[in-house]
């Protein structure tokens, strides 16, 4: 498995900022994803709010949503790929009128949206979804997007041992905070396959798997890897903190051509793209 820790890649002051204009400007605009973990994803109309009200978060999707830290996360996985490129499909800081209508409904419970509204929210995300196949599928290209979201995890939350999904290739964490020593458990767990590793599970049992680093949370410490068939990794289950985890979870994943790094994958793990239409 290739990845690498970068100590203090931010400085703990602007951590503790972009914790509290966090917590200031977006408290009612995340979702609830898997073991009760809450996400604000990074082309919402929520996060839309939190880069418009708070200058240190647009500052950072700035600097995470361009070339010069793609080429960090490439140099330090030594990844030499030069058909890769940057675009911007889900993202926009000025979407149309159709456009914010659409990602406003799909922030919704489907139970909650009117006839009307549910047969434009069907028809809109179909045109999406076929613009994004012919505009990333048909080039010689490999057309990645920044994908990522604020994450917020508390007791309880864990992840099985998985790699990532699909259109995920560049991987990275960064953690916002430290969790305190009354706790147990919430770090980052990197596995090494123990059978066969040219036929690798993309959700293996854990007893074929051996331990090759357990990470903690640091604050601002980031982690990366990428996402090839034995980036085998895990969370485990926290417990007892009186703190909750706070972290950004991205990647530069690929929208419209197959990750070629999983060729030696056994299973398929879909990219859930809706989170971030």
């Amino acid at each position: 498995m290739d990845y690498k820790i970068l100590e203090n890649f931010i400085d703990e002051k602007t951590c503790i900022k972009l914790i509290a204009d966090a917590k200031k400007y977006s408290s009612n605009d995340n979702l609830k994803v898997q073991n009760n973990r809450s996400i604000l994803p990074s082309s919402s109309i929520g996060f839309l709010n939190l880069l418009d009200k708070s200058n240190v978060w647009k500052k950072l999707h700035e600097y995470l949503n361009s070339e010069t830290f793609l080429k960090i996360l490439q140099n330090e996985l030594k990844i030499k790929d030069k058909n890769i490129s940057i675009t911007n499909f889900f993202f926009t800081n000025k979407p149309s009128y159709l456009l914010k209508k659409y990602k406003t409904l799909n922030s919704k419970k489907i139970s909650t949206i009117g006839t009307n509204g549910l047969l434009f929210y069907l028809f809109f995300k179909f045109y999406r979804f076929i613009q994004r196949k012919i505009k990333y599928s048909f080039t010689s290209r490999k057309f990645v997007e920044l994908l990522y979201d604020y994450s917020i995890s508390p007791n309880g939350y864990f992840r099985e041992i998985h790699r990532d999904s699909d259109s995920r290739t560049i991987v990275f964490l960064i953690y916002l905070n430290q969790l305190k020593k009354n706790g147990s458990c919430g770090e980052l767990n990197l596995f090494k396959y123990s059978k066969d590793n040219n036929n690798i599970p993309s959700q293996p049992h854990t007893k074929d798997c051996t331990l090759i680093e357990s990470i903690p949370p640091k604050t601002g410490r980031l982690v990366t890897f990428l996402n090839s068939h034995d980036s085998l990794h895990s969370v485990s289950k926290m417990e007892n903190y009186s703190e909750l985890r706070h972290f950004l979870y991205g990647s530069f994943t690929l929208l419209g051509k197959k990750n070629s790094f999983l060729k030696n994958s056994i299973g398929s793990l879909k990219t859930n793209f809706n989170i971030f239409d």
